[in-house]
């Protein structure tokens, strides 16, 4: 009787797990235990793609600085920035401030060691001068792990930001480890 029940619960935990793992969805795990989270999203790869390295990118932290986060995405090379900005923008953990609400990464480009990054409006919603700094570069400290980006750029709807509070963005912004914890 009793191997009977066990076999029964088991093929019921293993047919929920099933179900609700779903199809093609995203699987993000957190170890909140290690100095750097770790973030696993699994995205179907079209031909010709392979499996990217890990990446890291930085969100707020509970101390005002921000806190490096690893992921792993799967993409082409090309695709690979947009796929980190959308990561740290658009799948924000439950309580991240680091963005408003509802803002959308439109699209990444990178010419010259320059990445240009274009936001939805919401972007430029922030309010508040050291917020805004870390939205900021949350966004330079991520792209620049990438060798090839240097600098950023900021646009919303194809629109150049020349200032964002009392930042001044008429210059790509370089990377500047003392926001970073």
């Amino acid at each position: 009787m009793d191997k009977r029940l066990t076999r029964w619960i088991a093929a019921m935990l293993l047919g929920g797990m099933t179900f609700l793992g779903g199809c093609g969805t995203q699987n993000t795990t957190v170890n909140p235990e290690s100095p750097k989270a770790s973030v696993a999203a699994d995205t179907k790869t079209g031909k010709g793609e392979a499996q990217a390295p890990a990446r890291t990118l930085y969100r707020v932290g509970k101390n005002g600085k921000l806190q490096a986060l690893t992921v792993k995405l799967s993409g082409s090379q090309e695709k690979l920035p947009l796929l980190v900005m959308e990561e740290l923008v658009e799948k924000r953990p439950q309580g991240d401030t680091t963005f408003p609400k509802g803002t959308k990464v439109n699209k990444v480009t990178v010419k010259d060691k320059v990445a240009t990054v274009d936001f939805s409006r919401e972007f430029q919603t922030r309010r508040g001068d050291h917020d805004n700094l870390l939205m900021l570069y949350a966004v330079v400290d991520t792209l620049t792990e990438f060798p090839e980006i240097q600098k950023v750029k900021f646009t919303v709807k194809g629109k150049p930001v020349t200032v964002l509070g009392g930042q001044d963005l008429s210059e790509p912004l370089k990377r500047d480890g003392k926001y970073i914890q």
